[in-house]
C-alpha cells in the first residue's frame, strides 16, 4: 500500500473570527423610505409607508439598531423590500425623534415605564356612565399620563342612555378639558370634529364602548 505525501496545498486553514476586524461605518441608508409604525407583534413592525394605509410593510428592526425600543406611532426608515407581499420583510434602519409619548405606569411585577404610544395628538379618554360605573381613579391618571407626554386628553362619555352624563362631567368642570359625549342615540359631529387629521389613542375599560364608537366612526 502506498503511502501519500502531504505539503501546504493540502491545509485548508478556517478564518477567525478576527480575520475581518468589524467597522463602526454605518450605511446611510439614503434610499430609504420614510414610514409609519402601526403594528408590533413579537419582534416584526407593521409599516405604513408614506401616509398611505395601502402601502403597507412587514418590518424587522436592523442590526445596527440593537436593542432601540419602537412602537406604535414612531416614524422610521425602513430599507428591502417595500413591495408588501407576503412572507417578504423590510428592514427599520432609523427611528425619528418623538414628539409625545405615552408611558405605562410601572406594577408591582415591572418596575419600568413602558412607552407603549408614540407621536399621538390627543387621548380620548372612553368612559361609561354605566355598566360598567365610570371611575374616576382611571380618568385621573389618564389625565396625568396625557398631560406629562404631551398630549392633549379629551374625555369621551359613553352610554347616556343609561344614566346622564352631567354629574361625571362635573367633577372635572374646573379642569381646561374637552368632554364630549358618544352614547349610541348622540349624534357623533362633535367627536368627528375633534378627531379629523389628528393622531388618537383611545384608551378605556373593557366594555366601555371603544369598539363600539370605532365602528360608528369608520364603518
Amino acid at each position: 500500500m502506498s503511502r501519500r505525501e502531504y505539503d501546504e496545498s493540502d491545509v485548508r486553514v478556517r478564518p477567525g473570527r478576527g480575520s475581518r476586524p468589524r467597522t463602526k461605518t454605518r450605511p446611510q441608508h439614503a434610499d430609504a423610505e420614510e414610514a409609519m409604525v402601526v403594528t408590533v407583534d413579537r419582534g416584526r413592525w407593521g409599516c405604513v409607508l408614506g401616509g398611505d394605509p395601502a402601502r403597507r410593510v412587514t418590518a424587522m428592526r436592523a442590526r445596527e439598531l440593537g436593542r432601540t425600543p419602537i412602537v406604535v406611532g414612531d416614524e422610521v426608515d425602513v430599507v428591502g423590500d417595500l413591495s408588501g407581499r407576503p412572507d417578504t420583510l423590510a428592514r427599520i434602519v432609523r427611528r425619528g425623534d418623538r414628539r409625545t409619548l405615552l408611558r405605562r405606569t410601572a406594577d408591582d411585577n415591572d418596575p419600568t415605564e413602558r412607552v407603549v404610544v408614540a407621536n399621538a395628538d390627543q387621548l380620548l379618554i372612553v368612559t361609561a356612565l354605566a355598566d360598567p360605573p365610570p371611575r374616576t381613579g382611571l380618568v385621573e391618571r389618564t389625565l396625568i399620563a396625557a398631560y406629562a407626554g404631551g398630549l392633549v386628553p379629551i374625555l369621551c362619555l359613553t352610554k347616556t342612555d343609561l344614566a346622564p352624563p352631567g354629574p361625571f362631567a362635573e367633577l372635572f368642570a374646573e379642569l381646561d378639558l374637552t368632554i364630549v359625549t358618544a352614547g349610541r342615540d348622540d349624534a357623533l359631529a362633535e367627536v368627528e370634529a375633534l378627531l379629523t387629521d389628528k393622531v388618537t389613542v383611545l384608551l378605556g375599560h373593557s366594555g366601555v364602548g371603544k369598539s363600539t364608537l370605532v365602528n360608528r366612526l369608520v364603518p
